[in-house]
């Protein structure tokens, strides 16, 4: 076989292979087409769509919609305002029915009372405390007598009362400052402590007269008594406050009392008894 020949034949394989090559092409393009085509005839699903939105025509009917409501609103709340206060000035009627006044039980047996004095005011009454010592026997002092006599000794107020009184010893710490006579009956004598001078102690004597009930001769009034015992013999002492106290006894016949400013009270106690109920004791018993 010639070259022409040869040529030739290899273009006209060339030419069918490239036909054939071309049609298998354009089959798979129309396969192609044809499922892309069936594909968007299929109705996709979409979890998030998109929000249909509105024409303008809807939205203008819509704030139209919403200022009318605003509008019968304020016109409703107006209305109610002004028919308050025309409530209020009476140029309405009350609408409302106002709650009933609570009724006041009446008693028909009971006529109104005219001119009536008011009550007085009950005062509180005062009440001693429970643990309060029951007050002394000697109580209710009276008032004693006058006149008031002072005498410069000792000797002179025995001759004025004619019985000795009750005498404390220099060595107790006591001096006396004055010696005085209450209607020549009672003998009261007025010490001052040697080492502070602001203290005072006042010591009466009585004798009492055959038969005489006990009295107080103190002078006094107003205290609270509690009662102690001192070999035998009852003690009613009481404190006024802080720095005053006083005591009252009696033993044989005679009646005591001992009154302190500016002592306190334990120390009185001690010397009302390891000292003056001492001495009342072995001098005044019989």
């Amino acid at each position: 076989m010639n070259l022409s020949k040869k040529f030739a034949l290899i273009s006209a394989l060339m030419i069918f292979q490239l036909n054939t090559a071309s049609a298998a092409v354009d089959d798979e393009l129309a396969r192609i087409a044809a499922e892309q085509n069936r594909s968007d005839r299929v109705e996709i699903f979409d979890p998030n769509p998109a929000p249909e939105t509105k024409s303008q025509q809807e939205l203008k009917d819509e704030e139209k919609r919403l200022e009318d409501e605003r509008k019968a609103a304020r016109k409703k709340i107006e209305e109610e305002r002004k028919k308050a206060r025309d409530e209020i000035s009476g140029k309405a009627p009350i609408s409302k029915n106002p709650a009933p006044p609570e009724r006041q039980p009446k008693n028909p047996e009971s006529p109104p009372v005219e001119n009536v004095r008011p009550v007085a005011q009950i005062q509180p009454v005062e009440t001693q405390p429970v643990y309060q010592e029951p007050e002394p026997v000697v109580q209710q002092p009276a008032s004693l007598p006058n006149p008031i006599v002072e005498y410069a000794s000792y000797e002179e107020i025995v001759r004025a009362v004619n019985f000795t009184p009750l005498y404390i010893p220099k060595k107790v710490g006591y001096t006396i400052t004055a010696i005085l006579a209450i209607d020549n009956r009672v003998a009261e004598i007025r010490y001052g402590r040697r080492w502070e001078p602001s203290v005072s102690l006042h010591v009466r004597t009585y004798r009492r007269a055959a038969g005489e009930d006990l009295r107080d001769v103190s002078g006094v009034n107003g205290v609270k008594w509690r009662v102690n015992v001192s070999n035998g013999t009852q003690i009613y002492i009481a404190k006024i406050d802080e720095t005053h106290h006083v005591a009252a006894w009696a033993v044989g016949n005679y009646t005591f009392s001992a009154y302190v400013e500016n002592l306190s009270f334990a120390a009185f106690h001690s010397l009302v008894v390891d000292d003056l109920i001492d001495l009342t004791q072995h001098y005044y018993l019989l």
